[in-house]
């Protein structure tokens, strides 16, 4: 059987992210080569999310497979919610992948189809995603210049609207010890340490050497603040505020107060760091008096301090299928209020040095991202999951299809409140 690597991420096939780079090196522990993409018997594929589906289906077309005779099986971020490929795939394997690699390289075709993690298009049987890290795989030399080391999997926290917290359990790196050991021998090498994880607050940072890039829950900076070390040579910080509005951010189970965010902020700025705050326009149920209690945070920030900036990135709210607000129906109404949000900071009392903005996307693009994401048409998307099941849901998340409608149902009752 001969094996080919195609990462939808990137066109020069002998690119690969994180996930093939790791699987090159587990196929070489079996003792397989990797073939040309174009005359493998098996491409493998990696697609970092949903939106990947247009990427797939131009690295197959300028490869010359044809996946209706060729087969192709895909993996990685994007395969948890696998439906939208199902006329670019064979399969997909849903998690992690080395049970699947090793029963395809020792037993064969059909015993990896076989799987519990596996599934197929137009499956209506339970998928059960694969949770077998492969934690001995070494260190990985990115794109961006960093060397890659594994603390987690998985997110501790479940926000409402976050597929990585849902998807499947969280999961730390057994042997820390060791990662630690391996960081510490990297950085006196001199390279670029960075640690896989969704929180990196999670850290033991008495033992890792100080980084210039930082990723944190507020949970998080509290404690980063208590440790004047770590921050020596942090230039940027970032956290996911979420919400505008602490009514929001309490719905979707991250109850940030608004006065303790600018607290944490302008003592970080202070220290010249550029925070930056990763907002979501377009949550469920998002009224008016969401953005006046942002302009008011920004009229804050305006007045009270005279150093660093923050970057507000905002995203458009995009329903994944393993969160409680996938269920909810999606509505294009935010982007009036994002209009007018934007409006009184460029062009009124809002605009400030110690703020900066980054727009989310418009109706058309978020719908169709949308739709890739939960593998349905506009109008199921409007009408919403109440009642229905979505395709991806063969899959088994972390709460099942009734249970994930009660908490989208009481999301709705707590920001009435």
């Amino acid at each position: 059987m001969k094996i080919g690597l195609l990462d939808a991420s990137y066109k020069d096939e002998h690119i690969l992210g994180l996930g093939l780079s790791w699987l090159k090196w587990e196929l070489a522990q079996l003792g397989v080569d990797v073939t040309p993409v174009a005359s493998a018997d098996v491409v493998l594929a990696s697609v970092q999310s949903q939106q990947a589906v247009g990427d797939l289906a131009r690295g197959l077309r300028r490869n010359g497979i044809n996946p209706a005779t060729r087969r192709v099986v895909i993996g990685g971020a994007g395969a948890y919610a696998p439906a939208v490929f199902g006329g670019l795939c064979s399969a997909a394997c849903v998690g992690e992948g080395r049970d699947f690699v090793r029963a395809l390289v020792r037993d064969g075709w059909d015993a990896a189809m076989a799987l519990p993690e596996v599934w197929h298009p137009g499956q209506i049987n339970p998928v059960c995603p694969n949770t077998a890290f492969p934690w001995d795989c070494p260190p990985i030399r990115y794109q961006d210049g960093t060397t890659r080391v594994w603390a987690s999997r998985g997110c501790r926290r479940k926000c409402l609207f976050c597929q990585t917290g849902w998807e499947s359990e969280y999961r730390q790196n057994p042997c820390m010890d060791a990662v630690y050991r391996t960081a510490s021998s990297l950085h006196k090498r001199g390279e670029s340490v960075f640690f896989t994880s969704n929180d990196q607050s999670e850290l033991d940072w008495q033992r890792i050497p100080p980084v210039k890039h930082l990723s944190a829950s507020v949970v998080g900076l509290r404690r980063f603040l208590a440790m004047p070390g770590i921050l020596a040579k942090a230039r940027s910080i970032r956290v996911g505020v979420e919400g505008p509005s602490e009514r929001l951010r309490a719905g979707v189970g991250k109850p940030i107060t608004t006065g303790e965010l600018l607290e944490l902020t302008c003592a970080l700025m202070a220290r010249g760091i550029t925070f930056r705050w990763f907002m979501i326009a377009g949550l469920p149920g998002e009224i008016d008096a969401d953005y006046d209690e942002l302009k008011d945070a920004i009229m804050y920030l305006k007045r009270h301090c005279d150093k660093g900036v923050v970057m507000m990135h905002f995203h458009a709210f995009i329903p994944h299928p393993a969160t409680p607000l996938s269920v909810l129906p999606l509505t294009d109404d935010y982007w009036g209020r994002f209009e007018e949000f934007r409006r009184w900071f460029f062009h009124g009392p809002g605009g400030t040095a110690r703020v900066q903005i980054m727009p989310c996307a418009q109706p058309t693009g978020r719908m169709a991202r949308a739709c890739e994401s939960m593998a349905a048409t506009p109008d199921e998307l409007r009408r919403g999951w109440a009642a229905h099941d979505n395709a991806n849901w063969v899959v088994q998340y972390q709460c099942d299809n009734e249970r994930r409608r009660r908490l989208a149902l009481r999301y709705m009752e707590r920001i009435a409140c």
